[in-house]
């Protein structure tokens, strides 16, 4: 899905919600509505420990708006990732520092700031998660101090996870080519 088509799935759960929710997502959705040019997804990674939502009521919504959530089988089509605890490579996240990114009349959409965003990256750092990254830093560069900060703030395992510190320093490496002006 692209920007227009993640817009139009919050607008139709937003219309079928019961009660009012708040979806703390991360990942590529989170870029997606942070403007990053041409970035689509099949997926709306949603923290689910980190949210405020009845889950049948933004299920059923969800359903309704032709995005299922935790669909059955590898899906190749556009759906919701409800991740819970023991997958969440995010830090607990401080009210006052998300980011509001989308708001309905009953649905809100919030994300990590920008320190944590990066840091959830880091598990994987493949080439998409490096593009992603360089986009966000070349909008909101922030200190990489504040970035391992929120590295040293990921839940057990991920926060001493070695493939997350080997691309922790894989990205302060980067971080010097993308100030000069590099690409990844």
């Amino acid at each position: 899905m692209n920007k227009s088509e993640l817009m139009a799935y919050l607008k139709e759960i937003d219309q079928g919600l019961k009660q009012p929710a708040m979806l703390y997502i991360y990942g590529s959705a989170a870029y997606i509505l942070l403007d990053e040019p041409d970035r689509t997804s099949l997926d709306i990674d949603v923290a689910a420990p980190y949210s405020d939502a009845d889950y049948a009521d933004i299920s059923q919504a969800a359903e309704r708006a032709g995005i299922p959530i935790n669909p059955a089988e590898e899906s190749a089509s556009n759906h919701i990732e409800w991740i819970q605890a023991l997958r969440l490579c995010l830090p607990k996240p401080s009210p006052d520092m998300s980011m509001l990114l989308w708001q309905g009349t009953k649905l809100t959409i919030k994300s990590p700031p920008v320190p944590e965003l990066i840091a959830s990256k880091l598990i994987r750092y493949d080439e998409m998660d490096q593009g992603d990254l360089q986009y966000l830093y070349s909008q909101s560069p922030v200190a990489f101090s504040s970035i391992e900060k929120a590295v040293e703030n990921l839940p057990p395992p991920f926060n001493t996870d070695a493939m997350v510190l080997e691309n922790l320093e894989n990205l302060r490496q980067d971080l010097k080519m993308w100030r000069s002006g590099g690409n990844p």
